[in-house]
Formats: C-alpha cells, sequence, structure tokens
C-alpha cells in the first residue's frame, strides 16, 4: 500500500546551517528541506516530538538571519537502516517578511 502524503505545503532541497535553541540548551546542525511552515533538520540526536524551539539561519542568497519558534512535531531515530536521522519542525511564530522571504525561495526552488 503506497503511503500518502500529509504535508499541504511544497518543500525544497536545500542545505544549510540552523542554530537550534531549547530549554537553554543549543544545537548546531543541518537542514536538509524546508517548506513555507516548517523545515527538518538533520540530527543524529533528534529533540523529543512536542519539544518548543528558537531556529536561527540565513538562506542561500539571503543576508538577513531568520528567527522563528517552532516545535519538533515528528522524528526520524538514527537506526542501521534509517540514513536520515533528524526532525521536522512546524513554524508557530514567524514574522512577516521572513514568512514572504522563506515563501519566495520555495516558490522559486519548486520551479526549477
Amino acid at each position: 500500500m503506497a503511503t500518502q502524503e500529509k504535508r499541504k505545503a511544497t518543500r525544497v532541497p536545500l542545505k544549510l546551517q540552523v542554530d537550534c535553541q531549547f530549554a537553554g540548551n543549543f544545537l548546531f546542525e543541518y537542514a536538509t528541506d524546508i517548506s513555507q511552515h516548517g523545515i527538518f533538520i538533520q540530527s543524529e540526536k533528534p529533540l523529543a516530538p512536542g519539544s518548543e524551539v528558537t531556529l536561527q539561519f540565513t538562506l542561500p542568497e539571503g543576508q538577513q538571519t531568520i528567527e522563528v519558534a517552532g516545535k519538533v512535531i515528528w522524528v526520524n531515530k538514527k537506526t542501521e537502516s534509517s540514513r536520515n536521522p533528524g526532525m521536522g519542525v512546524q513554524f508557530t511564530r514567524i514574522n512577516d517578511i521572513d514568512k514572504e522571504t522563506i515563501t519566495s525561495l520555495v516558490r522559486r526552488l519548486a520551479v526549477l
């Protein structure tokens, strides 16, 4: 049986460094894809679903740092068969300028 796609927004692949702050701790990881509503962060030690995070990153060709609040929605744990451990983070707070910047990037990359 085929797995049905649950996402409502287009995700596009990209690689960028993400600074992730949670409960007074910091992680410095890489994102491997992004959408208007969230981001996948590759991590050997993903946070638990429900974890609240603050993310900072600069998009390719961007000059301003984007800061968003988010929540870990799902996790790929590191296993022998998992080649992509990490966590899916849904944006919960983002300012209008950063949202438009991300939306513009996703639209541009989705066409390529």
